[in-house]
This record gives structure tokens, sequence and C-alpha cells, in this order.
């Protein structure tokens, strides 16, 4: 499937949602956000969570939420990790992918990711929700005015 027309699937289904605008904005938000952080078991309990804490669609979460895959998350996991090396840890001095080495050297890849994923979400989260909300409420005011005429 080609991405421009998945990505037009994925907004009809958006616009499809029927709630309020805002509500919409929120869960997508929520969704995206949560998408960036290496808490890959926790995704959607924390997307829940944060979308039901602010009166979001819990749909529009999920929809959100598939901008995680397998295929973003080694790319949003090396930015959040080369991201974090910057705030209190230092780099490790050599690589190995390996089992045993992801095991024995955990807290030493998975806290500087964790740490820089935060800011990369709270980013995504304000960006999804900006862009989605004038989206949707556009979407919303023509359909309100089509209805009138």
């Amino acid at each position: 499937m080609q991405f421009s027309k998945y990505f037009r699937m994925l907004k009809m289904k958006v616009y499809k949602i029927r709630d309020f605008p805002e509500a919409v904005a929120i869960g997508l938000a929520w969704g995206v956000a949560v998408s960036f952080t290496p808490l890959l078991g926790f995704h959607l309990i924390i997307c829940y969570l944060g979308t039901i804490l602010m009166r979001g669609n819990l749909i529009a979460a999920t929809v959100g939420s598939v901008i995680g895959n397998p295929w973003t998350f080694p790319i949003f996991f090396y930015v959040a990790y080369q991201f974090g090396l910057n705030f209190i840890y230092s780099p490790l001095d050599n690589y190995e992918f390996k089992i045993t080495f992801l095991i024995e050297n955990f807290s030493r890849l998975f806290f500087p990711t964790l740490i820089g994923s935060l800011p990369i979400a709270i980013v995504a989260w304000y960006i999804t929700y900006k862009i989605s909300k004038f989206y949707l409420e556009k979407r919303f005011n023509e359909k309100k005015n089509k209805i009138r005429s």
C-alpha cells in the first residue's frame, strides 16, 4: 500500500469520528506523543490514561498511536537516545547487537532513551494537537455550514 493512500485512509478515519474537534485532537496528540517513548508494553495504557484525564477521544488516541510501529521505533529510539545522552548520561564505548549486550547494559540504554524521549513527546503532542485541531475545526465548520444551507 502506498504511503499517501495509507495516510489518506487514516485521515478519513479521523474525520469519521463523531466527537468535538478538540476531543479528537487531544486523543490524536496523546497517541502520537506516547509513540516516541520506549515504554513499549505501556503505550496504549499511558495513551488512554492521558486521553481520559484530558477528556479526549479514545478512538482517536488509538489511531494516533499507529505512528509508532516496527518501522518507526528504531528511528524514534535512536534519536531519543542521542538526545538523552546530552542531558546526564555518557555514551557507551562500543555497541553490539546481541541480546546479552542489551540485557547487561539495559539501564545505560533505556534511561537515556526515556529521558530523551520526553521532550520529543511533548513537542510532538503540541504540534499534533495544534495541526489536527485546526483541520478538524475547519472540517467541523464546513459540515455545519453545509447543514445550514
